[in-house]
């Protein structure tokens, strides 16, 4: 066993023998458990069958100040391990022995408490850079969600724990108590990564596999570290060990928002999306128009909401593709027709009303299931498009996206004519003159889908071609000052190309307890706003909207109404969306209180600050009633914090319908209104107003 002592309080202990870390600790103490095996590979044969082969399941050769070898029938694997401050540097060489192909390597795993902190006896939480961030304190309530551990395979599922998709960076984190390990993949190719964490025995085990870029019989070098650190603190140490690498190895072509002078003035004017259909009310309703057809009729209802909120709003439509809602890759022409839409476009900009459009990604629609019309194979089959379909190793075609609006494939961005074909639809969409357009609805993160096909150039399996392929396709856009998006905030490798996407916050409900990962590591480099809120999960407190508003603004994104055709806010998107709404005057009142701050007093921190760690404040709780029953208790006010060119404040907002008092950590000079004139000088205690924010000065 070799003892990696790291200073005086850090050790991790790993024991290559018996092939597993048996100790990890700070000031003595241990928060590994079980017996995880610590690296895995995965293997797949040509006919599509593989199988994982574990550190258990191979023969211990050597070991010395370097690492150690094992041996397997079908490959050797030397593990390098390498110390450094408060942790150690990991890395594996793989000679495969078959002619199969070396799919994934996983390394660097243990195994933590078998429950979490919220639990009956359990312990620790976990740090998830999922849809923005996750903290993960139940165990059992993460397993038995909708968003579970799964084994990425065949077709593709968007809620995968993949990298880059609904993975955005590459780190996981523990934390006991204060004690943390970080697990970074410190990867500049950014190739593609399953990141995870799933029960094993007696344990719950973090997992980071690194998909090998390599063909069938050979073997692989892995050309990057896994960083294991040992630290104290919370999320934000975690946030800041991963930032920190990053900053210094920027994805191409990003640079920070205060920086860039390409950006269109809308951006940092911050505006308020109002995401509604012309057609339906929900996604798989009848697609007849509603009242927002013609698309002009929204417009008294756009303005109102801008005159309210002393804001500009952005009009994002859903349902007008005049082929079928969701059906990729072909959106145009609009419904009713592109006079039609030109006029409503004029007419917006000309009360200065910005318009953004979803799209739907890069899928391919053989027919719609909304819109009866709607039939695409015999142009699949005359073009011989199943070619460019996404395939499993043998050649099959399936698809598993958005199955109950359509039925279709997923295309591959690897070949020339998927590119022909969505550059050609995006262009159509972009020309329009158009402020936004959510290109990607459908690809969280901005990647492409796994393909195993031999026939497209690139390596037959999931790897870092997805994001330099996708990157390809953005390149080839003549966007001008037309901003692209997608679902789910843009996963890293498409920073520069994806400036303005959908947040999901809201679904990590079903996992754990949002937080702000994705702001902290990249808010100066790119603002997102709030989402359409679809699958909002909690039970509709009188204050639900105002504090998932109140998460929005605290995290730097814009934010969003979803309106139904009568002009009424909804609580979110979806199927019973509009069953029920918000309490009209409680919604522009936080909207506006809240975009006051990103216009004017507040703006160089939430729309070009870095997300820094916020000081501790004191309040009392409130909660939400979730699906299962159980009580989620959230903080009475929400924080955070950010600094721009050296100067520092904290955000505090009181979503709630009265006033709120809240205890500060310091004396402190505490503006109370947007336009920084109203001033409480040096206090301790603040009241804040009902729906409303404060700004706050740190040293």
């Amino acid at each position: 066993m070799k003892n990696y002592l790291l200073g005086n309080e850090y050790e991790i202990a790993v024991d290559f023998e018996r092939r597993s870390i048996v100790r990890i600790a700070a000031c003595g103490k241990n928060i590994v458990r079980g017996n995880v095996p610590f690296f895995a590979v995965k293997l797949r044969n040509e006919k599509g069958a593989s199988r994982i082969v574990t550190a258990f399941d191979c023969l211990y050769v050597s070991s010395d100040e370097e690492g150690a070898v094992y041996r397997h029938a079908e490959f050797d694997i030397h593990i390098f391990v390498v110390r450094r401050d408060r942790g150690l540097l990991w890395r594996a060489c793989v000679k495969n022995k078959t002619k199969d192909l070396l799919e994934w390597v996983e390394l660097g795993s243990f195994g933590v408490f078998e429950k979490l902190k919220d639990e009956e006896g359990g312990y620790g939480e976990i740090v998830y850079p999922y849809n923005e961030g996750a903290l993960v304190t139940n165990m059992k309530q993460r397993m038995e969600s909708p968003f579970t551990y799964i084994e990425p395979d065949y077709p593709s599922l968007g809620k995968y724990s993949v990298f880059p998709n609904m993975i955005s960076s590459q780190f996981l984190a523990y934390i006991a108590e204060d004690v943390g390990v970080y697990l970074g993949l410190h990867d500049e190719e950014r190739t593609t990564k399953h990141i995870d964490f799933r029960y094993a025995e007696g344990c719950i085990k973090l997992q980071m596999r690194t998909y090998c870029n390599a063909d069938y019989g050979e073997s692989y070098d892995m050309p990057f570290f896994l960083s294991m650190t040992v630290f104290r603190g919370d999320y934000c140490d975690a946030c800041a060990l991963y930032r920190e690498w990053f900053e210094k190895h920027l994805p191409e072509g990003l640079g920070k928002i205060s920086e860039s002078d390409d950006l269109p003035a809308w951006y940092g004017e911050s505006p308020i999306v109002v995401a509604y259909p012309v057609r339906g009310k929900f996604d798989t309703d009848a697609m007849v128009p509603n009242k927002l057809y013609p698309y002009q009729n929204a417009l008294p209802y756009l303005k109102k909401i801008s005159e309210q909120t002393e804001s500009r709003v952005m009009s994002l439509l859903m349902h007008w593709e005049g082929t079928a809602p969701w059906a990729p890759p072909y959106v145009w022409p609009p419904y009713g027709g592109e006079k039609q839409f030109s006029e409503f476009l004029d007419a917006a900009h000309a009360e200065h009303i910005l318009v953004g459009v979803y799209c739907s990604g890069m899928g391919w629609t053989q027919h719609s299931n909304l819109v009866d019309s709607y039939h695409m194979e015999s142009v699949f089959c005359e073009e011989n498009l199943g070619e460019i379909m996404c395939s499993d190793s043998d050649g099959t075609l399936k698809s598993k996206i958005c199955t109950e609006q359509r039925v279709g494939y997923d295309l591959c961005p690897a070949c020339e004519k998927t590119k022909e074909i969505l550059s050609e639809e995006f262009g159509k969409v972009i020309r329009t003159g158009v402020d936004y357009a959510q290109i990607f609805d459908q690809n969280h993160g901005g990647n492409s889908y796994f393909c195993y096909s031999r026939h497209h150039g690139h390596i037959p399996a999931p790897g870092k071609w997805q994001a330099e392929q996708t990157n390809a396709l953005l390149s080839r856009l003549d966007k001008g000052r037309v901003l692209l998006g997608c679902e789910s905030a843009a996963a890293e490798p498409f920073l520069a190309n994806l400036k303005f996407s959908d947040n999901r916050f809201n679904l990590n409900y079903y996992i754990g307890t949002p937080i702000p990962i994705y702001s902290f590591i990249y808010h100066e480099y790119v603002n997102n706003f709030m989402g359409n809120q679809i699958c909002m999960m909690l039970s509709k407190e009188e204050y639900n909207y105002s504090f998932r508003c109140a998460y929005s603004f605290i995290s730097g994104d814009m934010l969003t109404a979803v309106m139904d055709d009568a002009g009424e806010i909804a609580y979110c998107w979806g199927t019973e969306c509009f069953k029920t709404h918000t309490d009209r005057e409680i919604s522009l009142t936080i909207l506006k209180n809240l975009n006051g701050w990103r216009q004017k007093g507040g703006k160089k921190f939430l729309h070009t600050g870095r997300m820094i760690k916020p000081l501790p404040i004191t309040s009392g709780k409130n909660y939400f009633t979730l699906e299962n029953g159980s009580k989620l208790w959230v903080d009475e006010v929400l924080t955070s914090s950010y600094e721009f060119r050296g100067e520092r404040v904290q955000f505090i907002v009181n979503y709630n319908l009265h006033p709120v008092r809240v205890g500060l950590p310091q004396k402190a000079d505490v503006f109370t209104d947007s336009a920084l004139c109203g001033c409480l000088q040096k206090t301790e205690v603040v009241e804040i107003c009902p729906l409303s924010a404060v700004m706050v000065k740190r040293n």
